[in-house]
């Protein structure tokens, strides 16, 4: 008798397992809750003019600041509308659909487009990557990210500073995450999307609700 009842308590532990393993799965298969930020009519191009702005005085060095000292503003729509055409092309990420919102006190909040692959390229998940069905590794997922923004101070002047985010928060689709996995989920490569090198040029960044102001070195 206490045979049958140790066995039935195992069959609806292993059952319960796995059921808790099949939601888990199908939340990390949905889309996020995210609210897509506001865009108008030329942000993509001003967001290319101010960019090449910064880019100007990053090659003629400190002291070239931006027109009447003004520091740089780049709105939430017009960074929104860089990234989808030129950033995630230009760094060569593997991100569809990228998105961002500034909340202010330093927050950033994003999400993106992946193949599952990307998420199983590092040890020890690597494995699930040979056995798993091809059309399920390309089957895309939704990253999303909680960050606070920070500009990491280089030791020596010779080192280059970075902007840095700290990640807070994430969910593979709807499903949370500790933060502490993302840098086992994602290749080094990939995660160079939170630490973004920085010119001398640029003094400080500041960000604000919906909007960053780059402040240039005078």
């Amino acid at each position: 008798m206490r045979v049958g009842c140790l066995g039935c308590l195992t069959l609806v532990l292993t059952l319960g397992g796995i059921s808790e393993l099949g939601w888990i799965g199908l939340q990390a298969l949905r889309e996020p809750e995210f609210e897509l930020p506001a865009t108008a009519p030329g942000d993509g191009i001003r967001a290319q003019r101010k960019v090449y702005q910064i880019a100007q005085v990053a090659r003629r060095g400190p002291g070239r600041s931006a027109p009447g000292g003004e520091p740089i503003v780049l709105t939430q729509g017009e960074l929104n509308a860089f990234l989808s055409r030129h950033l995630v092309e230009a760094a060569e990420l593997p991100f569809a659909d990228l998105a961002l919102r500034l909340t202010g006190d330093a927050g950033v909040e994003f999400r993106g487009r992946l193949p599952l692959a990307q998420l199983l390229t590092e040890p020890p998940l690597s494995g699930l990557g040979r056995v798993l069905p091809a059309a399920l590794l390309e089957h895309p997922v939704w990253l999303r990210i909680r960050a606070h923004a920070r500009v990491e101070p280089s030791i020596t002047r010779r080192e280059r500073r970075y902007l840095r985010l700290d990640v807070r928060e994430f969910a593979v689709g709807r499903q949370r995450l500790p933060a502490v996995l993302l840098r086992i989920l994602l290749d080094p490569r990939t995660l160079g999307v939170l630490r973004w090198p920085l010119p001398d040029s640029i003094e400080a960044i500041t960000i604000e609700p919906g909007r960053v102001v780059i402040r240039l070195a005078s």
